[in-house]
């Protein structure tokens, strides 16, 4: 009866255009990966308007992004039971903008620089090693935000070493 009535008010439909971002979240299949591209295009399209992201002046405006991309997420996720009808559902896709920020921190921005942290973004959120799994144990949209994040965590610093491996190898040659 509650999820009827929240469905008459403005709030019910902010909750749900930002927590499926912008109705994407409600594609029949892989809405996450779909949300991560709109993520990717979100960067480039941030990366050719200003330049740069990892330049140290840009350094705090970055931060601040992502802390708010995540309690945004944190917020919207832990609605998703009022506004979805469920805890953890396909539709919420917020969360994965907020990783996909995370994965390109310090990273210069490039169309192979955001293929491949695209790549590895997604393959820690699908497969989800030790600890990224656990953190969808944590109640609420912490839950469904905190696994996001440390994929992005994880996805960062393998693309780190994937760039700085290949910057070593192409020294040598």
């Amino acid at each position: 009866m509650e999820k009827n009535n929240n469905k008459r008010t403005l709030t019910y439909w902010i909750r749900k255009i930002g927590a499926s971002l912008f109705f994407l979240g409600y594609f029949p299949f892989a809405s996450g990966t779909l949300g991560s591209l709109a993520a990717v295009g979100g960067l480039w399209y941030v990366h050719s308007q200003i330049g740069d992201l990892h330049c140290p002046e840009r350094l705090p405006l970055y931060w601040g992004s992502i802390f708010i991309l995540v309690a945004i997420s944190i917020y919207l996720s832990s609605q998703c039971k009022a506004v979805f009808g469920k805890d953890d559902p396909s539709e919420i896709i917020v969360d994965e903008v907020a990783g996909q920020v995370i994965t390109f921190f310090m990273i210069p921005i490039s169309i192979k620089t955001l293929l491949i942290g695209f790549l590895l973004f997604r393959f820690f959120d699908i497969v989800k090693p030790f600890p990224i799994g656990t953190m969808q144990e944590l109640d609420g949209g912490v839950g469904v935000t905190m696994d996001d994040v440390l994929a992005g965590v994880f996805a960062n610093i393998s693309l780190f070493l994937i760039l700085g491996g290949y910057q070593l190898i192409r020294s040598y040659l």
